[in-house]
């Protein structure tokens, strides 16, 4: 109805120049204004690694154009767009969060990050920017005078998002004039500027003061918009819950995973993504140049990665590298070995001390033939699993024959020299920078490795989805993990987050084989052998689920972009999701199971396919009921296992589970520890500690 008023209006007046509003005229936003202030915050947080909260950030920009407002005798919208970048910065220097050396990447960030933050939130009015077009069809002329905070080269960038940059003349805003239709002394330097008189022009806006009142005061004709639906909007939208808000986003992906034409357990691509985006976070926080993620899981993490950072990155120059290395457990003990009698195989003694001649020697990669030969030196069948291996024997014979020692030597040497070639093959300054990498986790064996085969002289971090173990730490080689972590101690979401770890390296397996080795093959640097369980799961079912998964990955980022959130949101979230993931299982997430573990392969030792679940030495049922009662969480890792191991076993006792009861002791114990008991203790004991 007002379009037309407004057609008739243009029409009645003879109209050769339309001048029009820009916000709440042909573009709306989904938030209120100043929520795209905190967006800004957000992704300068994430872009430059700054210690600071986005509230924190926020109030400083909200402050600063206080403070020029009072300087400079203007209002908000009229300060000087690279005065306000540079007051900011000077707070941000002086306060210690940004260093110094980044201020000609702070300058082009800011802009880009402002767009980014506008873009986020905005969508067009398209009735408006017909008319726009039609009047423009007619030989009108048609610029964008708007009260902005921004540049012009901003304002432009935004309307080329929007696709309507041709439509307009020109643009002009109130920061690059430092004048504004709310004071009203925009219009006269506009006018001066087009060289054209005010009764030829039209303004239209949503504002009865800055577009109307103020517009016919400088003699120009007026019409306004409806404004009291945005007024109420903008209120409404000023009302809100961040945290409600990422966890109706989140969930609402959860929910989706869990349909019926979805493979079950594609909600893991939640921890994947939120790995992802903790990891990205820490390598601009840390100034962190290459990754390097290690297979096999890293070769789908890269990919998610790869994906966040296109989406986030503001300048693809400053983009973290990311590297895939093939490398296994046994490849990465390859690279370390000593000669044999100095040798301790600290690991495998410690892993697998029942071991056949055979399983040792393929640890190897010892071709069969010789496997055969050795074993026939040894009077042995190479197939008897020998009880205490290291400390038999035999194995003190195998170290005494000629074979063995020749195969041995050839082969750590040659693995020593191949692999060198092959990290040096990477387009990264490891010397300098170290080395970081990224695997689903658990302890840090291969990263312990790397940094043994670089003499513990190179810095190796490793950065996991989860880290379970403390192996042998050290200055040289810190470690932690991202979505759970046993360091510095285990929270209560630790212990929800690391229940049926296994899942996160299948559903992040490769589309290849595990590495046994290095050669010296041109541009083809290792050794891979797949085993066949795997190959046909992954074929059959985990490359589709990958599939799936990355799918709900590219809408957590479209979802998740315009909502400000901190990872302690997040860490609760997803730790009610892995709650409810271990306790409701539908028929067919138990049948799915039950082939995820016909294809869970060990690449070491004795190459035992499939899953085995045993308790703890010391766990009595007895004491596990305790620990149940006191602190379900320390338990929730055998709880998860409990209905998957009944349906194997009688599927009617599955049936009869009783989910539904666990899961609300769990939410009852955690508010009786941590809402309502919590506070009456000075000294937080076990029971209370991880809030």
């Amino acid at each position: 109805m007002y379009l037309n008023q407004l057609k008739d209006s243009l029409k009645k007046h003879n109209t050769k120049v339309l001048f029009t509003d820009y916000y709440d005229t042909i573009v709306h936003r989904t938030v209120h204004p100043n929520y795209t202030l905190k967006l800004w915050a957000k992704f300068m947080i994430i872009e430059f690694g700054l210690n600071i909260s986005i509230d924190a950030l926020y109030f400083i920009r909200q402050e600063t154009v206080k403070q020029l407002c009072d300087s400079l005798e203007k209002n908000n919208v009229e300060i000087p767009y690279h005065t306000l970048m540079e007051a900011i910065y000077i707070r941000l220097v002086n306060n210690q969060l940004l260093d110094p050396e980044l201020k000609p990447a702070f300058f082009k960030a800011f802009e880009s990050i402002d767009f980014k933050a506008e873009a986020s939130v905005q969508y067009g009015n398209q009735d408006v920017v017909q008319l726009l077009n039609d009047f423009k069809a007619q030989g009108g002329k048609v610029y964008l005078v708007s009260d902005f905070y921004g540049s012009k080269t901003l304002f432009q960038k935004l309307l080329n998002h929007h696709k309507i940059l041709d439509l307009f003349d020109d643009v002009f805003s109130s920061a690059e004039l430092e004048s504004s239709k709310h004071r009203g002394n925009i219009y006269k330097k506009v006018l001066d500027t087009l060289v054209i008189p005010a009764n030829e022009v039209m303004m239209i806006g949503d504002n009865k003061r800055s577009d109307y009142d103020h517009a016919l005061k400088n003699k120009l004709q007026a019409y306004q918009l409806p404004h009291s639906h945005y007024i109420k909007k903008n209120k409404r939208n000023a009302l809100g819950n961040d945290y409600k808000k990422v966890k109706h986003e989140v969930n609402s992906i959860f929910k989706n995973c869990k349909k019926s034409d979805v493979l079950p357990f594609t909600q893991y691509i939640i921890y994947y993504h939120f790995l992802v985006e903790r990891l990205y976070q820490k390598c601009k926080k840390e100034n962190i140049k290459n990754l390097f993620f290690l297979s096999r899981e890293g070769q789908y993490l890269k990919k998610i990665f790869d994906s966040y950072q296109s989406f986030h990155s503001m300048d693809t120059a400053s983009n973290i590298k990311t590297h895939y290395l093939k490398i296994s457990r046994q490849a990465s003990m390859q690279i370390n070995l000593k000669a044999i009698n100095e040798e301790a195989f600290k690991y495998l003694k410690k892993e697998y001390p029942q071991l056949s001649i055979y399983d040792f020697l393929t640890f190897f990669d010892c071709p069969k033939t010789e496997i055969k030969h050795i074993s026939k030196a040894l009077n042995t069948d190479e197939n008897l699993i020998i009880e205490d291996f290291f400390n038999s024997e035999i194995f003190e014979a195998l170290k005494r024959n000629d074979g063995f020692i020749s195969y041995y030597e050839n082969h750590r040497k040659a693995n020593v020299s191949n692999f060198n070639n092959y990290i040096n093959a990477f387009d990264a300054n490891i010397e300098k920078e170290g080395m970081h990498l990224v695997d689903i986790g658990w302890g840090g064996t291969m990263q312990e490795s790397i940094f043994g085969f670089f003499e513990e002289k190179i810095k190796v971090t490793g950065h996991y989805l989860g880290l379970r173990y403390i192996y042998n730490i050290k200055e040289k080689t810190p470690r932690d993990g991202l979505i759970f972590s046993i360091l510095p101690f285990t929270t209560y979401n630790d212990y929800m987050l690391m229940a049926n770890n296994q899942y996160y390296e299948q559903f992040s397996a490769a589309n290849h084989g595990s590495a046994v080795g290095y050669t010296n093959a041109e541009n083809d640097f290792v050794i891979v052998k797949h085993n066949a369980e795997e190959k046909w799961l992954y074929d059959n079912y985990i490359e589709k689920h990958q599939t799936q998964m990355f799918g709900f990955h590219q809408e957590l980022l479209k979802k998740l972009e315009s909502i400000c959130y901190d990872q302690e949101m997040i860490q609760q979230i997803i730790s009610k999701i892995a709650l409810k993931t271990g306790l409701f299982y539908k028929n067919r997430t138990l049948k799915f199971i039950e082939t995820l573990n016909s294809g869970f392969y060990q690449n070491i030792g004795t190459n035992q396919v499939g899953i085995t679940y045993e308790k703890k030495e010391g766990d009595s049922a007895l004491k596990l009921l305790k620990t149940f009662i006191l602190t379900p969480e320390v338990v929730f890792r055998y709880v998860t296992k409990f209905k998957p191991i009944l349906y194997q076993k009688n599927k009617v006792a599955a049936f009869l589970f009783p989910s539904y009861l666990i899961y609300f002791y769990y939410l009852l114990n955690k508010f009786a520890r941590f809402k309502v008991l919590k506070s009456f203790f000075l000294l937080k004991s076990t029971y209370f500690k991880n809030a």
